[in-house]
């Protein structure tokens, strides 16, 4: 940020309390840059900000965060995002070949891009929850996703961080791929493989995971996983609910990977809510994991290491409106949630926010993720997840993932992502 010169230390100083306060660009306008708090939450929920009511802006539970939870949200203007055209040519292309069944909703034709254009999504339509959580299902950053540096944060809300551990992972899209190469790979029956694998600190050196999830729109062919064991060295597989387990010993789910991870068809029901315009992180910075300031607050700026509860994003993170589908989901038996609740963009499928509640109907975890456009090494455009603050608010705890994400990474083949690999990277 520029900094401007200034006339007199006095206007100066009237600037400085004007900001802190929550400034009004004009009678009944909140102001850019305004730093929306429980201080001053009451005073700007009425006002208006890109022609909408704050207060509207904000769900129930964030506003909860922000009243009673220390949540704070700098607030910049919304900012168009820009889709890679050929992600939005192959959802075009699909109209009138992609098939939805209402009988067991899945679905088929689908080639690439979303499965459904959101414009025709129908919010009457009983079956349009399970068409956004499809849209999201396909490739939506790439045709493949490689998780630089990636590190979860172990933060307890009254101490801060607790330990950190660092992560190698990729995932490879084997159908629906728009990288200039073949939109489908192998036989068919395969839509995606993740490698998983951590390399410090020294005591989970070399636990991973190498994953499977089969082009089956009926969800009855469960991901297939198989975990590296230290202590024998050697893989096994896991079973087939393994996609409700935790991610290491993070309070993150397999399911909670992209805040939604599951095919529609594994829940019992999706249902649409609404569309509403939600403050949401659309536009992070570029550099999520500084590895020059490793060991520090610092080697993660767009968390709030600094301040309590430690595991929000980073005050100058910046929130801007973002109109959004809210779908509702029913989990299957067995799974720890009751509910799981996903704010996505309208245009495209990007979660913002998500919110899990236990099998007491109780609010338990609030997902909140940090997004940005980054572009591939083949010139995709792609919009990708960069941090994840997973928080769970029973126990006051959260791991916070953040990785310098990259789309389409040059010279990445599916060999590159098998159990072979897994073992490779594990040993």
């Amino acid at each position: 940020m520029f900094k401007r010169k200034i006339i007199t230390s006095l206007i100066s100083l009237g600037m400085g309390v004007a900001l802190s306060t929550g400034a009004m660009a004009s009678e009944g306008e909140l102001a850019v840059g305004t730093v929306i708090s429980a201080a001053n939450f009451d005073s700007v929920k009425d006002l208006q900000f890109e022609g909408k009511r704050v207060g509207d802006m904000i769900p129930e539970r964030v506003e909860w965060m922000i009243r009673e939870r220390n949540l704070t949200m700098k607030i910049r203007h919304s900012a168009p995002i820009e889709m890679d055209e050929k992600y939005m040519q192959a959802t075009q292309d699909g109209k009138g070949k992609v098939k939805f069944d209402p009988k067991t909703r899945e679905v088929s034709g689908w080639t690439a891009g979303m499965f459904f254009d959101p414009q025709d999504i129908d919010i009457n339509d009983p079956y349009a929850g399970d068409k956004v959580i499809w849209n999201l299902r396909g490739p939506t950053y790439g045709a493949t996703m490689d998780l630089r540096n990636i590190c979860w944060v172990f933060i307890d809300g009254k101490k801060g961080v607790e330990r950190v551990q660092r992560w190698w992972a990729r995932r490879y899209y084997m159908e629906g791929r728009l990288d200039g190469g073949p939109v489908s790979e192998g036989k068919g029956n395969i839509l995606q493989k993740t490698v998983l694998v951590a390399y410090s600190p020294q005591d989970i050196k070399g636990l991973g995971t190498f994953s499977i999830r089969y082009n089956d729109p009926s969800a009855k062919r469960p991901d297939d996983t198989w975990a590296y064991l230290k202590s024998v060295r050697r893989v096994r597989r896991l079973t087939g609910s393994a996609w409700m387990d935790p991610i290491g010993g993070t309070v993150q789910l397999y399911d909670d990977w992209d805040i939604w991870d599951a095919v529609p068809t594994k829940y019992k029901s999706n249902k649409l809510i609404e569309k509403r315009w939600i403050f949401a992180v659309a536009h992070s910075p570029e550099l999520s994991v500084d590895l020059q300031k490793k060991g520090s607050p610092g080697e993660f700026p767009s968390v709030g290491l600094t301040d309590a509860p430690y595991y929000y994003p980073a005050k100058h993170i910046e929130w801007e409106p973002r109109e959004v589908f809210v779908v509702e989901g029913t989990p299957p038996e067995g799974h720890p949630y009751s509910k799981k609740v996903v704010y996505m963009e309208v245009d495209w499928p990007r979660p913002y926010l998500g919110e899990a509640y236990d099998q007491n109907g109780k609010f338990w975890k609030m997902f909140i993720f940090q997004n940005r456009q980054d572009i591939g090494d083949d010139g995709y455009k792609a919009i990708m997840p960069v941090v994840g603050h997973i928080i769970d608010f029973k126990a006051n705890y959260s791991t916070t993932w953040s990785s310098n994400m990259k789309a389409n990474p040059a010279d990445v083949e599916a060999n590159d992502v098998t159990i072979k690999q897994l073992i490779k990277l594990a040993r």
